[in-house]
């Protein structure tokens, strides 16, 4: 049974038109908007592209504000390919050590998957090595392809069942710390700022004949 199902069922308000074994379906469209709305709602940035090379232009762009001198890449061969577009003076990393985390002004990673209702990234230790760059320096920035959003934290549960991995990163925004006088506290223990981009592989319909 998917967990929203068992979920909704445990608690007794599952609707009698639900099937155990269907989720709603909803558009790659709405699934992207979602996303956006609710990672924007808890203080991240959005940007929807099409192809690497737009990608490469909101980088530099983000990189230009944060006025970032030295950028943290993860292993993932799509963060390497967007970031090998840029041709500027600042230092690309790959791999970097702890020590080298600390002084990067901003880490680029991936995510293999994500959670519209949260606007919360899901990454896998098994397929990038990015835990570390997606935590320590004081920007985090993230492709994910559209493909890869579900609406549900149940359906991304589902999914993670059949794919072993030693560590998963749930990523909801920036970095947020509260002291015992309930006063909050952006990017003490994280990256202070979150921009996702994300690399859709096609664009939208166009309603109408």
């Amino acid at each position: 049974m998917p967990f929203d199902a068992a979920h909704h069922a445990h608690h007794g308000r599952l609707d009698a038109s639900f099937t155990a074994s269907v989720l709603p379906e909803l558009t790659n469209e709405i699934l992207i908007e979602n996303f956006r709305e609710n990672l924007e709602a808890v203080g991240g940035d959005c940007s929807v592209v099409y192809d690497e090379t737009e990608a490469a232009e909101v980088l530099l762009s983000i990189i230009q504000q944060n006025n970032a001198k030295k950028i943290a890449l993860s292993d993932s061969p799509l963060v390497k390919k967007i970031a090998g577009y840029l041709r500027m003076d600042a230092e690309f990393i790959e791999n970097a050590e702890t020590g080298v985390l600390f002084e990067s002004d901003l880490g680029f990673t991936g995510a293999q998957l994500a959670i519209a209702e949260t606007g919360t990234l899901v990454l896998e230790s098994e397929t990038e090595r990015h835990r570390r760059t997606s935590l320590v320096p004081p920007v985090h920035v993230c492709v994910l392809e559209a493909k890869n959003i579900r609406q549900t934290l149940g359906e991304i549960l589902e999914i993670l069942q059949s794919r072993l991995n030693r560590t998963i990163t749930f990523v909801t925004g920036a970095s947020r710390t509260s002291d015992i006088e309930l006063t909050l506290a952006i990017g003490v223990h994280g990256p202070g700022k979150l921009h996702v981009i994300i690399l859709r592989s096609e664009p939208p319909a166009v309603a109408g004949g």
